[in-house]
C-alpha cells in the first residue's frame, strides 16, 4: 500500500474514500482498489515569455477502438501536434506521454443514480448521449457567430453596475437556456472555488464566452446541470453527461481541425477540469492541467496575464489545480513562481492605489497567499529531491514561516472592521448538543463586502498547519506539534458558522471544503468527533 501525505488523505476523505492505517503509515482505497492520485509530475520547465510556448506536453487526445465518427479511428491525436500545427511547425515533434486508456474512469463515490458508464474523456470515444437530456442537435458547430464579446474588462471590479442579465439568452435551445438560467439564479463563484468575490465573472463573462464557443457553452451547460441534477431526489447522471460528453467531442474536433486557441478555449479545458474535480476524475483532470497550462501559456506572457479582468481569473483558476497537484504530489508547480509574483505585484499596486477599497485589500491578501502556497510547495519540492541542503532548508523555512505570519498580521485592520461582523444567526437551526464547537459565536463570521474574509481566515490556518506539521516531519520531530489541534476545531467553527448562517450564499461549504479536509486529520479521535466529521463530510457530498 502506497503510503499518502496526510493532506491527501484529507482530500480523499473529502471525496468519500476510506483510509486505512498500513505499517506505521496512512493509506487509502476508494471501492476495492488502492487510490493513486496525484500522479507524480515531471520537473516542469516554466514560460517566462510568450515565447516559450508549449513548453510542457500535453496529453494526446486519443480516439478509442469503439469511436466511429469522421476522425481517423486508426491513429492517436496528439495535442501537442495540434499546436506545432498551428504554429507552422512541420515534422511529428515529440510526443507527450498518453495517459492509460481504460474502460472505467476514477470517479467519485456518488448518490447518483444510475452511474453504470464510464465518464467520457477528451482522450476516449464520441459517445452518444445517454437516455437522459441530450444537448441539442445544434451543438455540431464548435463558434457560434454573433455573440459579441465584450473587451472592456480591463478594470471591471466585483462591485461592477453591469447586470449579467444584460446577456440575451433567448436565441438558445430550452435546455440550454434553462441551464444558464439555473447557473445565474442557484450558482456562485463558489462553485467554482475563487477566494473573493468573482460572480460578475461567472454569471457574465463566462456566459458570454461561451455564447461565442460551442464547446465551453456545452462545459457550461453541463456544470449547471451536474448541480440542478444533484438537488434532485431522482437524479440520473444521463441529465447532465450529454452535455459534458458533447463539450467533450466539439473540444477534440476543434483542436483537431487546427482552430485557433482563444481564451474560450482555454476557458472550455478548465472548466471541463472543474467538472472531473467535482467527480474525482483525477486522471482526465491531470491531463486537462497540462493542457491548460500549454494553452495559457501559448496565448498570454506574463506581462499580458494581469491585463484584463478575463485573463486574471484564466491565472486564478488555473493556478488552483497547479498548486493543488504540487501540494498532494510533492513536487514543485509546473507555472512559474514569476506567473505568481506578476499576479501578486498587479493586486499590490492596485492596493495601493485604492487603499479604501476593501475588494481590492482582499483580492492583494489572496494573491499573497498564493504566492505564498507556491512557495511553501516549491520549498517542500527541494529537499526530497536533494536539491537543498539542510542548513540552507532550515533558513529559508523560517523566512518562509515570518512571510505566514506577516500575511496573517495583514488582514487585522480587515479583522479589526466591525461594521460587517455577524452578531446574530437568527433563522439558523438550533445548535446540537453533540457539536465540537460553537457557530454562533457573535462576531465570529463576516458578510457583506467582508463575507471573502472568513474564507482567507480559514486558509491562512491550514497554511499554518501543513506548514507547521511538514516542518516536523521533514526535522523529525516526534509527536504532534502543539497547537494544530486548536486551529482545527477553529477552522471546523469557521465551517459550521459557513454552513449554518441564514446569509450564506449557495455553494460556500463547497469554498470551505478543502480546509476542513486538512482540519479533521488534526482532530481528537473519538467517536464524537469522528461522527462531526462525517455529517459534515456528506453534507459536502451531498453538494457535488
Amino acid at each position: 500500500m502506497r503510503r499518502v501525505p496526510y493532506a491527501t488523505v484529507s482530500e480523499c476523505l473529502s471525496l468519500g474514500h476510506e483510509t486505512i492505517t498500513n505499517h506505521g503509515g496512512i493509506g487509502c482505497v476508494k471501492g476495492s482498489r488502492p487510490c493513486t492520485y496525484p500522479e507524480p509530475k515531471s520537473k516542469a520547465t516554466s514560460s517566462k515569455s510568450a515565447s516559450s510556448r508549449s513548453t510542457a506536453p500535453i496529453p494526446e487526445l486519443s480516439t478509442s477502438d469503439e469511436e466511429e465518427d469522421d476522425l481517423d479511428n486508426s491513429q492517436d491525436i496528439s495535442f501537442s501536434k495540434t499546436l506545432q500545427k498551428d504554429d507552422g511547425q512541420k515534422g511529428k515533434g515529440k510526443s507527450a506521454r498518453k495517459p492509460p486508456r481504460t474502460k472505467t474512469v476514477s470517479s467519485r463515490k456518488s448518490s447518483i443514480q444510475g452511474h453504470k458508464q464510464p465518464l467520457p474523456s477528451i482522450e476516449q470515444s464520441e459517445q452518444e448521449p445517454g437516455d437522459g437530456q441530450s444537448p441539442p442537435s445544434d451543438a455540431s458547430s464548435p463558434s457560434r457567430p454573433g455573440s459579441p464579446i465584450s473587451r472592456h474588462l480591463e478594470n471591471i471590479t466585483p462591485e461592477s453596475s453591469i447586470s449579467p442579465e444584460k446577456i440575451s439568452l433567448s436565441h438558445l435551445p430550452h435546455l440550454e437556456r434553462h441551464y444558464l438560467e439555473y447557473l445565474r439564479n442557484h450558482l456562485s463563484y463558489h462553485h467554482y472555488f475563487f477566494r473573493n468575490d468573482a460572480n460578475y465573472f461567472v454569471r457574465h463573462i463566462l456566459i458570454e464566452q461561451a455564447l461565442s464557443y460551442e464547446p465551453l457553452l456545452q462545459a457550461v451547460v453541463g456544470f449547471a446541470a451536474f448541480h440542478e441534477t444533484m438537488r434532485k431526489p431522482n437524479r440520473k447522471i444521463q441529465d447532465f453527461l450529454g452535455f459534458y460528453n458533447s463539450s467533450v467531442s466539439l473540444l477534440r474536433k476543434s483542436l483537431i481541425n487546427g482552430e485557433k486557441h482563444t481564451e474560450a478555449t482555454l476557458l472550455t479545458i478548465l472548466q471541463l477540469a472543474t467538472i472531473e474535480e467535482y467527480l474525482g476524475d483525477w486522471v482526465n483532470l491531470l491531463g486537462h492541467q497540462k493542457a491548460a497550462y500549454s494553452m495559457l501559456t501559448e496565448l498570454y506572457s506574463i506581462e499580458s496575464i494581469v491585463d484584463s479582468e478575463l485573463s486574471r481569473k484564466i491565472l486564478s483558476w488555473y493556478a488552483r489545480f497547479d498548486l493543488f497537484a504540487g501540494f498532494m504530489s510533492g513536487y514543485e508547480t509546473v507555472l512559474g513562481r514569476e506567473w505568481f509574483v506578476a499576479n501578486e505585484q498587479y493586486y499590490a499596486e492596485q492596493e495601493a492605489q485604492h487603499p479604501d477599497s476593501i475588494s481590492c485589500r482582499l483580492e492583494a491578501a489572496v494573491s499573497r497567499h498564493r504566492l505564498l502556497a507556491m512557495d511553501m510547495a516549491l520549498l517542500f519540492a527541494k529537499l526530497p529531491r536533494g536539491a537543498i541542503s539542510m542548513p540552507d532548508f532550515e533558513k529559508e523555512n523560517q523566512m518562509l514561516a515570518a512571510r505566514i505570519a506577516g500575511w496573517k498580521k495583514g488582514l487585522e485592520p480587515l479583522l479589526s472592521d466591525d461594521r460587517y461582523m455577524v452578531e446574530s444567526f437568527e433563522g439558523a437551526p438550533a445548535r446540537d448538543q453533540d457539536d465540537i464547537v460553537d457557530p454562533y459565536r457573535p462576531g465570529g463570521l463576516r458578510q457583506g463586502p467582508l463575507w471573502a474574509l472568513n474564507f482567507l481566515l480559514m486558509d491562512g490556518l491550514s497554511t499554518t498547519i501543513l506548514h507547521t506539521y511538514q516542518t516536523a516531519l521533514i526535522m523529525q520531530r516526534k509527536g504532534t506539534p502543539e497547537g494544530l489541534e486548536k486551529m482545527a476545531l477553529e477552522m471546523c467553527r469557521l465551517f459550521e458558522a459557513v454552513e449554518y448562517w441564514p446569509g450564506s450564499p449557495s455553494g460556500s461549504i463547497l469554498s470551505a471544503q478543502a480546509g476542513l479536509g486538512i482540519a479533521v486529520i488534526f482532530l481528537p479521535q473519538d467517536e464524537r468527533h469522528i461522527m462531526w466529521c462525517r455529517r459534515k463530510l456528506a453534507k459536502i457530498e451531498g453538494q457535488g
